[in-house]
């Protein structure tokens, strides 16, 4: 059956066109959805920015690796340094308490001193620091064996049996009292000095 355009019948064709032109109009408006689109790369301030810091960051790393290999180097030459001290006291010491006497020796004040002490075999070993070289030699009859380097002085004393009163000949000489000095590398001006007294007990 058919109806008029003004009916209320759902029906009817013309109130569904009045139907679709005021829809619209109760329609509330589409949300606009806030999403940032995603960068596909760093932009040139942000590039300029990290390169800078990363520039930092490696300069830093390099210095204090730097120092640290510097400061290991010169611990590691004043410790070899210092056992070089303390091998060549050592070495004379055990030699001269085998010794029957001493052949000759140099004054107290010479740094760069000579000692030749006589062994229970009748040969003389010789010790003898070499101020140009900054090295000890050792050998029999003559020094000629190398036995420390980096040797900056050694000093011998004498002294007859009583220990206190310094000797004037290699034959009353009955102690002896020896310093090995050496430079160190760590501090400017910085030497290390090590002492030790012998007694010469065949006598």
């Amino acid at each position: 059956m058919a109806t008029a355009c003004g009916t209320q019948v759902s029906r009817d064709p013309c109130f569904r066109r009045k139907l679709r032109e005021l829809r619209p109009m109760y329609m509330k408006p589409p949300k606009r959805k806030n999403r940032r689109v995603a960068r596909a790369a760093m932009s040139l301030l942000e590039l300029v920015i990290a390169t800078t810091m990363l520039a930092m960051i490696v300069a830093t790393v390099s210095v204090v690796m730097r120092t640290s290999r510097l400061a290991w180097e010169a611990h590691e030459a004043a410790k070899n340094r210092i056992e070089a001290a303390h091998a060549t006291v050592r070495h004379i010491v055990r030699r001269a308490r085998q010794a029957t006497g001493v052949v000759a020796i140099t004054p107290s004040t010479d740094n760069s001193g000579q000692v030749s002490l006589r062994m229970p075999n009748l040969s003389v070993e010789v010790w003898d620091h070499d101020d140009v070289a900054m090295t000890v030699k050792y050998g029999v009859t003559t020094a000629a064996n190398l036995l420390a380097n980096n040797i900056t002085g050694l000093r011998f004393t004498g002294y007859e049996a009583d220990g206190t009163t310094l000797s004037t000949t290699a034959a009353d000489t009955r102690a002896i009292k020896l310093e090995v000095t050496v430079q160190l590398p760590v501090e400017t001006g910085g030497t290390r000095t090590i002492q030790s007294w012998v007694w010469i007990r065949s006598w």
